[in-house]
């Protein structure tokens, strides 16, 4: 049975909810939700999903350095949005900070739980 290592960097601020931000088992790290919080919780840009999806991104950075990755191991992605509308703001920014490098992903429409957000993403990175 492998390891399994949580990773919980202290920059992102404490979690809302028990959980860990990521864990790593297995030859991979599996992160949870991100969503565009700062460090004391405030949701970051209400309602753009542009600059969410930049601060999303530059969390999932954050957790993929503590365990020495980048956003080139991200392997997989699954993203929520709370509505087909935010899809076009969205796109733009994944590609601007993914560049050439395309995980696979799904999408998918949902509820999000704290107002004012727009996005979340759920990411798997290959160590």
């Amino acid at each position: 049975m492998p390891k399994v290592v949580t990773i919980n960097p202290a920059g992102l601020g404490e979690a809302l909810f028990p959980y860990s931000q990521a864990t790593r088992a297995g030859g991979f790290v599996f992160l949870a939700g991100q969503v565009a919080l700062d460090a004391q919780n405030n949701v970051i840009a209400p309602g753009d999903a542009y600059q969410q999806t930049e601060a999303i991104i530059e969390r999932i950075r954050v957790i993929l350095a503590e365990s020495g990755l980048d956003l080139e191991n991200v392997v997989s992605a699954t993203v929520f949005v709370t509505s087909l509308d935010v899809l076009p703001d969205f796109n733009r920014a994944w590609a601007d900070c993914f560049g050439a490098h395309r995980p696979a992903r799904a999408t998918v429409v949902a509820g999000l739980l704290l107002d004012g957000l727009v996005v979340e993403v759920q990411s798997i990175a290959a160590a």
